[in-house]
């Protein structure tokens, strides 16, 4: 934002301006800084986007010899500040990760934002609610002997799990991530192992946190549904000083999830954000975030083998949708801790230098039911006849283990802003260097029976028990330094270039237990981007992008399956692991209409991704795990329009159409790639009935409503195409009304209580997705 200041003739007294330009200032700030007022009151005028004020003339009508008025000229004050920002605009977004342009309009790459509105309007309360309004995600749920339940995402189809950031940094841990303390979620798609080093094959999912800022503000809200939520949430800003101000976040959540039996929601959490230097050229920000869970996980319903050979979820063929296999000994308790400084200094009008820092401690013991799928004649005749046939399980009955972890990152940059003759430059250059430590205690049982029916379960644990052994001990660990460089490139006004290049030296090491050598591998490799972007009219651009990025083994330390040293999960002194590598090819465009106030956005993607495998003694291939070992090439098309139609409406849309296919695999080359929905949308708009329904200063008016929808796709990571999900559809509203300091809301979500599904792993088991919901919700705001 900029503002400019300009004198005309006139004769115009210092006291009218100064009145003029008190109507715009913070009465708190004027008392502590009487002596700037007129500087902090212009300052404030711009802030909040004025526009254009002229100072009003007054006429002294007691002026005596004596006291003779003092003539100046008049004083206009321009400021200009991008109205999309307010309007709902994503294109407008600031991205707040300084090895990245400032904002998605900016950035030559598909980025999709949900943005604070949206996420209060929906009362999406988790990550993964809010990122159903993104289409092309899909959620993946313990996958494999030992895996973790938890945010797993997959972007484009494409393994996301640990690519978890907050404000740029990593994410450490894997765990249900609240909303309480998150301004805006940022999804950047696509390879972007230039920012962000080893891993990043499908893309990113970033979260802001919220920050300390200029002014009072304290809110509460307190919500209560059906499934017995209840939960409460406090946000206080408070400035201390012209340069200082204290933010605080607190939420305390409780609720089951409609539609599923026995399944809990449990947590609570604070932070806390000192921001100091809000009006300076040097500004740094310390925010500490902590959050318990008690919640009680959902490993879901088998899958059904139907007479054409494919598994589909057994609660699409008669099973009732609440079925649960949850025993009483079943528990997902996590304490998550983050502290994050955030430092940046204007140091010359030229050079700009950050620096931003993450330690994060965690801790997660984890136990839970694992349901296999009901596949022989014997079961499935058995099912489909009425009958109540014996429950088989998957991964020995469940996996069980307590974790404990940390996480260390720190990113230093320096930022320089040039010319070379006329062509004009932004370089961005540091180091990003990180660490994560996991240490895994895996269960041992004791009299666990495996006596669960399908239909009707008992959920009593039968005296059964775990412990954590030293047997069972594991640990892994990973380290990435990375050296980046990147070159904005400005030709012209229409024409401007990218480069950027990041080098990662990624070491990752396991041992499978006290007494056993650790496991080590390393890998060196260069991520490239290029970028060419036109904008024939100051509104649109078009842009062409190139990107690749590699991951190698061992990259998900918190996430990854290490129950085995046997897979290519991870290192192995024996075998030379290739990373992964993905590359990305996109065209685009990115246009505002209505001064900013509604942007558009188009992609054509494609992504190719070869992934890991190594040879054995007999130069044979052998496949490691999961992703590993098969090839995937997604093509599609994105579009996307948010802000507002009018006045009084907004609009918050977005579609994909993804097309993915196996290119590398043994026995499965050609098949659709798993985990790909082809066609994908979500709407959500709202419109302010204030100017027809409402006297002045009756408040606001608002009703919303959208759909998201994702076609059928394969389960995965399987790609052998025999277990199918299938299509997903909500149906969602909202009302509300805001008056001074009051606001009431009333949501209501999957009207048609249709049969979902969250998250599948491969033919094993499905986990549907919450039923019909309601939600009210008071708050105030002072």
């Amino acid at each position: 934002m900029q503002y400019q200041v300009t004198f005309t003739e006139g004769a115009e007294p210092v006291a009218a301006c100064a009145r003029s330009t008190e109507m715009n200032q913070s009465a708190r700030v004027a008392g502590r800084t009487p002596k700037v007022g007129l500087a902090v009151a212009v300052g404030m005028s711009a802030g909040f986007g004025v526009g254009e004020a002229k100072a009003q003339t007054a006429q002294t009508t007691d002026t005596t010899e004596s006291e003779p008025s003092i003539a100046l000229p008049t004083l206009k004050v321009k400021g200009q500040q991008d109205e999309g920002v307010a309007a709902g605009n994503t294109n407008s977004t600031v991205l707040g990760i300084s090895r990245m342009p400032t904002s998605v309009r900016d950035t030559p790459q598909s980025i999709t934002v949900i943005p604070q509105e949206i996420i209060k309007e929906q009362r999406a309360y988790t990550l993964d609610q809010a990122l159903a309004n993104v289409p092309g995600i899909t959620l993946s749920t313990g996958e494999g002997n030992g895996g973790l339940n938890g945010d797993q995402f997959r972007i484009r189809g494409l393994q996301a799990r640990g690519d978890m950031y907050t404000d740029g940094l990593k994410d450490f841990g894997t765990y249900t991530r609240d909303m309480f303390n998150t301004e805006s979620v940022q999804v950047i798609k696509g390879p972007s192992g230039e920012y962000f080093g080893a891993g990043n094959v499908g893309g990113i999912i970033n979260q802001s946190l919220k920050h300390a800022h200029a002014g009072d503000s304290y809110s509460y809200d307190q919500a209560f549904g059906n499934a017995s939520l209840y939960r409460g949430n406090a946000d206080v800003n408070y400035q201390i000083n012209d340069d200082i101000a204290l933010r605080i976040n607190g939420m305390y959540n409780r609720s089951g999830v409609p539609g599923r039996e026995l399944i809990e929601s449990n947590r609570y959490g604070t932070a806390v954000d000192l921001g100091v230097g809000l009006r300076s050229k040097t500004s740094w920000h310390l925010n500490w975030q902590w959050m318990h869970s008690d919640n009680v996980p959902d490993y879901g319903v088998p899958m059904l083998l139907m007479g054409d050979g494919i598994y589909r979820p057994i609660t699409s063929h008669g099973l009732n949708r609440n079925t649960s296999y949850v025993r009483s000994f079943d528990r997902d308790n996590s304490d998550i801790h983050n502290l994050t400084s955030s430092l940046k200094s204007e140091i010359t009008p030229w050079f700009t230098l950050t620096n931003d820092t993450r330690l994060t401690k965690y801790e997660r013991e984890y136990t839970a039911t694992t349901p296999n799928a009901c596949s022989t004649a014997a079961c499935v005749s058995q099912f489909m006849a009425g009958g109540n046939p014996a429950l088989s399980y998957g991964a020995g009955g469940g996996a069980a283990y307590n974790q404990k972890g940390w996480g260390a990152q720190n990113v230093l940059m320096g930022n320089f802003h040039f010319h070379t003759g006329s062509v004009k430059h932004e370089i961005k250059a540091g180091v990003d260097v990180n660490y994560e430590d996991d240490d895994r205690y895996y269960g041992t049982w004791y009299n666990r029976v495996a006596n669960q029916t399908i239909r009707n379960p008992t959920h009593s644990s039968g005296g059964g028990y775990v412990t954590f052994p030293k047997s069972g001990y594991r640990n892994a660990d990973a380290t990435d330094v990375g050296l980046f460089f990147s070159d904005r490139i400005q030709l012209t006004k229409q024409l401007t270039l990218f480069g950027t290049a990041r080098w990662d030296h990624f070491n990752s090491t396991y041992v499978g237990g006290d007494g056993q050598q650790r496991q080590s591998q390393s890998a060196d490799r260069w991520s490239p981007s290029g970028s060419i972007v036109y904008s024939p009219v100051k509104m649109a651009s078009f842009y062409f992008t190139f990107s690749r990025s590699y991951k190698p083994v061992g990259t998900d330390v918190s996430s990854m399956v290490t129950l085995s040293g046997n897979t290519g999960e991870t290192p192995s002194n024996s075998k030379d692991f290739k990373p992964q590598r993905s590359d990305l090819f996109e065209f685009g465009s990115k246009a505002d209409f209505f001064h900013k106030r509604l942007g558009a956005t188009l992609a054509f993607f494609q992504i190719s991704e070869n992934n890991s495998f190594y040879y054995d003694a007999n130069g044979d291939m052998v496949t490691g795990f999961a992703d590993q070992g098969s090839g995937r090439r997604v093509r599609g098309v994105e579009v996307s329009l948010t802000g507002k139609i009018t006045k009084n409406w907004n609009i918050y849309g977005t579609y994909s159409y993804m097309d993915g296919k196996i290119t590398h695999s043994a026995t499965a080359k050609g098949n659709e790639a798993p985990q790909v929905s082809h066609n994908n949308f979500s709407v959500w708009s709202s419109f302010d009935l204030q100017d027809y329904v409402l006297n002045p200063g009756w408040g606001q008016l608002k009703v919303a409503g959208g759909a998201q929808y994702a076609s059928g796709y394969w389960a995965g990571p399987d790609v052998t195409n025999t277990a199918r999900i299938p299509y997903t559809f909500s149906l969602n509203g909202m009302v509300s009304w805001e008056v001074k300091h009051y606001r009431v809301s009333f949501n209501a979500n999957n009207l048609t209580d249709h049969l979902n599904y969250a998250s599948a792993f491969s033919s094993s088991r499905v986990v549907p997705a919450p039923g019909r919901s309601f939600i009210g919700n008071v708050g105030l705001t002072f």
